[in-house]
């Protein structure tokens, strides 16, 4: 990512995080069958909310995020880096699997292959990058202004709704070993409304 991208990204998300980063609490997604002892990235970690999931399967969790409030918020958990998702500051071959749970719907659209580009490079041969982005179907598709075809920016921050054909077209070098669509109903405000995400499963091989 270029410098100018990465920071005014890295602003959005600090000023996110400081106001609201707490908020984002909720039971965990759904998280791979991986071995004990295994070394994974969680990519865009965040506030730190599947970091302890992660480690109670008894894997040696490395968390990665962008911005610096986010890293506070869940500090106490190490190891924890401040880090651009697009210039991963890891070997070649580094992880058994990488988890980025809305990450890739953040990035602009040509920074998108940088960060599938990185996973790879950092994975060992038969690892396993675990991609969540948010469906169409999803409550806020719509919301915000639309700055590209099913991108929304909302306080400072873009969203892109993907479909399944459409991450299926992201795996870049990887090969593409599962595409699911997960859809349920929450309640805000006395109101009913659907959230919606696609996971994806990228294999290196």
């Amino acid at each position: 990512m270029d410098q100018q991208s990465s920071i005014s990204l890295q602003n959005a998300w600090n000023a996110e995080y400081r106001e609201r980063g707490k908020l984002y609490g909720g039971a965990p997604f759904p998280l791979p069958n991986i071995p004990k002892g295994s070394c994974i990235l969680d990519l865009g970690c965040g506030n730190g909310k599947h970091l302890h999931p992660m480690a109670a399967k008894g894997w040696i969790v490395v968390g990665i995020d962008i911005s610096e409030e986010a890293i506070a918020i869940c500090r106490g958990i190490s190891p924890l880096i401040i880090g651009d998702a697009c210039a991963l500051p890891f070997k070649d071959a580094s992880f058994h699997a990488i988890i980025g749970i809305h990450i890739l719907g953040h990035l602009p659209e040509q920074m998108r292959p940088l960060l599938i580009n990185e996973a790879f490079r950092i994975l060992k041969y038969g690892g396993v990058f675990q991609l969540t982005v948010f469906s169409r179907g999803d409550m806020r598709c719509g919301k915000g202004e639309e700055i590209l075809p099913f991108t929304y920016l909302r306080r400072g921050i873009t969203t892109h709704y993907f479909t399944e054909d459409e991450l299926r077209g992201m795996k870049g070098p990887f090969q593409e070993e599962k595409v699911s669509l997960d859809s349920h109903t929450v309640r805000f405000s006395g109101e009913r409304h659907i959230r919606e995400h696609v996971f994806c499963t990228f294999k290196k091989v």
